[in-house]
């Protein structure tokens, strides 16, 4: 599909989504936002450092909404620390209004501790819309981002990978972009999903909450961040 670059305001410093009226992350800390709700909602580091160093392979996260890039930095940055050194990860993600090149670049600036790692999905990011994917780390670390709607994006998804291990549900807030949390979705992230695949999202919305509980995933709501109260973590049975 064509790709259009959504409209950004800077508020406080901070990307805001004129299109859905949202901002990109929290206000108090992004970056430790997506490490608490993804990473650790996910289980990302006990999982990893679990994984045989002996028997390789690969691991798969689907990610609903790439924005600035910055879940996939915090995933790499964590993988590189305790992964097995045979094993590759790979990271998938939708995305129908991808940032320019310069609003990334604005918006990744805004976390200098991750520099070594933004910089590098910087130079590559313009070339996401044709190619297959990018890799990172000599080839260990592969970013795939679909630039589509998310339905057709999913089935896309579903043509080319096996399974998911773990989701990253990072839409805009569903009462303001439905359409990446409908029961559609849902089916299709099911279809997607092995036994023991997790996943993390910010919301607690009860159309969120029932649509997963009915494809068969076990929600527990946890301590948000920030301002927000709560959070939900999932696994797939």
């Amino acid at each position: 599909m064509k790709l259009n670059h959504p409209q950004i305001t800077w508020e406080n410093g901070l990307p805001h989504s004129v299109l859905f009226n949202d901002k990109y992350f929290c206000e108090e800390n992004g970056l430790l936002e997506s490490q608490y709700v993804f990473c650790e909602g996910n289980h990302l580091e006990e999982r990893w450092k679990n994984l045989s160093s002996e028997n390789p392979g690969t691991f798969t996260i689907g990610e609903t909404g790439f924005g600035t890039g910055l879940n996939f930095l915090c995933a790499w940055k964590l993988w590189q620390a305790c992964a097995p050194k045979n094993w590759m990860l790979h990271y998938i993600s939708i995305e129908k209004y991808p940032l320019s090149v310069e609003d990334l670049k604005k918006s990744l600036q805004l976390w200098p501790t991750i520099i070594d790692y933004s910089s590098q999905l910087i130079e590559l990011y313009a070339q996401l819309p044709n190619v297959p994917f990018v890799g990172f780390d000599d080839g260990k670390v592969k970013l795939t981002v679909i630039f589509d709607r998310v339905l057709a994006a999913l089935d896309h998804m579903r043509k080319h990978v096996h399974v998911i291990d773990a989701w990253f549900l990072d839409g805009f807030a569903p009462a303001k972009n439905p359409d990446m949390w409908s029961q559609d979705v849902f089916t299709k992230m099911a279809a997607l999903s092995r036994p023991g695949t997790t996943l993390g999202t910010f919301t607690v919305a009860g159309t969120v909450r029932r649509g997963l509980i009915n494809q068969g995933f076990i929600l527990t709501k946890v301590e948000g961040f920030g301002q927000k109260r709560h959070m939900l973590r999932g696994v797939f049975k």
